[in-house]
């Protein structure tokens, strides 16, 4: 049996093409459909959420320089890998 996702829900009429139906069906699986385009329309709100946020904060502080993110993302890789016990790969970006 589904797990009921929290909060109301409404129905509403969607129109989507074949192809892409038959896909969701086939990934949902006992999900169900509905819980699917649920979940992914949740993932896209984040996504403009986020994307929404690092605008404002660009505007504010000025682009992100993209050598600072890599150097930010390397140390996070070094330091999970070392909580594992391993190292970080070489060309890992």
């Amino acid at each position: 049996m589904d797990t009921p996702r929290p909060g109301k829900t409404r129905v509403t009429s969607v129109s989507l093409r074949a192809e892409t139906l038959e896909a969701i069906r086939a990934r949902a699986g006992k999900q169900g459909v509905s819980s699917y385009i649920e979940e992914a329309v949740q993932r896209q709100l984040q996504r403009e959420a986020i994307d929404e946020y690092i605008a404002a904060a660009e505007a504010e502080h000025g682009p992100v320089d993209p050598a600072e993110v890599s150097d930010k993302a390397e140390r996070i890789r070094a330091h999970h890998a070392a909580h594992r016990g391993e190292s970080a790969p070489a060309d890992a970006a």
